[in-house]
């Protein structure tokens, strides 16, 4: 099921940032190129090539914000964007490799500590509090994203995306009533949203279950 990031337009030093900037540029080298003096697999040459196509799309912007962030640590919009660009990285390597491969783990531990980052230097965004959910969800935290997301129904109760979303981290974790109650609460709030659909298609899979039958989404 695809997670609704934006539907409109967090504790750790800066330092952190940089120390996870440094582990994903350490990665990347063994992600693509495989174990030099062996002929690897034509499967993985393939998945190589596609990260490298992906991290060449990324990089730049990385570069940029991190940049930035050495002069201003504390800059909401190079945290947001260093946030942002992890987030997509994880997103386009999870369409071209086909769901969740491990490879996209450090591009959302990385968004997580930039938007933890950036929610501490200026709280209160939930679109920003979402993707950071969100990031923990894919980064297998799901106990933290569906803390987040109930965070952001109490403080902004009319913000869509965290009940749709907070709606499939509960149906993650066998929550099923929790999860028909967030869904049910999304298409309150917007009846016509773009994730309108994929709310009514989970309700009708669960409200179908048999009592007690926990549903989960992979």
């Amino acid at each position: 099921m695809a997670i609704n990031k934006r539907q409109s337009a967090l504790w750790v030093k800066v330092v952190v940032i940089f120390v996870v900037v440094a582990f994903v540029g350490s990665l990347i080298p063994a992600l693509f190129l495989g174990n030099r003096g062996t002929q690897p697999a034509t499967g993985a040459t393939e998945t190589g090539a596609t990260l490298e196509r992906i991290a060449n799309d990324h990089l730049p912007a990385v570069n940029s914000y991190t940049a930035l962030l050495r002069s201003e640590p504390t800059s909401y919009t190079a945290l947001v964007g260093l946030g942002n660009t992890y987030f997509d990285w994880g997103f386009q390597i999870q369409r071209a490799l086909g769901g969740t491969t491990g490879h996209d783990l450090p591009m959302w531990i990385s968004a997580t500590v930039a938007y933890e980052q950036a929610l501490a230097s200026q709280p209160g965004d939930p679109n920003v509090a979402v993707d950071m959910a969100i990031a923990y969800f894919y980064s297998g935290q799901t106990s933290r994203a569906i803390e987040v997301a109930e965070q952001v129904m109490a403080q902004s109760p009319e913000f869509g995306p965290a009940y749709f979303n907070g709606g499939i981290f509960y149906r993650a974790a066998g929550r099923t009533d929790d999860a028909i109650a967030a869904l049910q609460r999304y298409l309150e709030v917007e009846p016509e949203g773009s994730s309108a659909a994929a709310a009514q298609s989970m309700l009708a899979e669960m409200q179908a279950a048999p009592s007690g039958e926990a549903t989960t989404t992979p």
